[in-house]
């Protein structure tokens, strides 16, 4: 039981320290030290800086999309519901750890290839998700990138439009959490009036 603890404690830490400084500037020993113990022992645990990055990476992008993809893939629900259980479901979890979506695309920025498997998705063909065929029935004319887009903007990016404003003096959001929790409600409503207005671009 103590080995557990200590394992996950040694976790905790690392993950501070990698969305404070960053994976390259980070360190075993700064992971030790904001651990509280000794650096032999994240060696013990972990091995490498390497390691111990992926394991926690890895859990967090199951976490996610472990929770998102069956809602995409699920054939019994609308359109509408798959918008608002995505959504809700996203926003809950990055919640937990709202620094995260700046972190990852940090890092994929930096080193494209090496931290690709940050995003487990190889498998699945989205063009043949259930959502993506229900989109394309619905706006046929419209490409479903531009759905996917959309969608994506409006849950992701509230979260590091947020982290960057903190370091302004701007107060548009001074209160993030709760503004973040009313796009729970407020993200299919606007997803909706999109999917009940579709543009035909040919007619433009």
């Amino acid at each position: 039981m103590t080995e557990i603890l200590t394992e996950e404690k040694i976790k905790e830490a690392a993950r501070i320290v990698f969305m404070e400084k960053g994976y390259a500037a980070t360190g075993m020993r700064d992971i030790a030290a904001k651990a509280g113990v000794n650096l032999s022992l994240v060696n013990y645990y972990f091995r490498s800086k390497r390691n111990i990055f992926n394991l926690i990476m890895t859990e967090k992008m199951q976490k996610i999309f472990g929770s998102i993809i069956p809602y995409m893939m699920d054939e019994t629900t609308s359109l509408e519901e798959k918008i608002k259980n995505i959504s809700t479901m996203y926003i809950n979890t990055i919640s937990e750890d709202p620094n995260l979506p700046l972190f990852v695309f940090s890092e994929i920025q930096k080193n494209p290839e090496e931290f690709a498997f940050l995003f487990p998705l190889k498998q699945i063909n989205f063009m043949e998700t259930s959502i993506i065929k229900q989109f394309k029935i619905r706006c046929p004319n419209i490409n479903p990138a531009h759905f996917m887009l959309n969608f994506l903007g409006m849950t992701i990016f509230p979260f590091i439009a947020a982290h960057l404003f903190s370091k302004t003096q701007t107060h548009i959001f001074d209160n993030i959490l709760a503004v973040i929790e009313e796009r729970k409600t407020l993200i299919p409503l606007w997803m909706n009036q999109i999917l009940d207005s579709p543009i035909n671009l040919n007619d433009i």
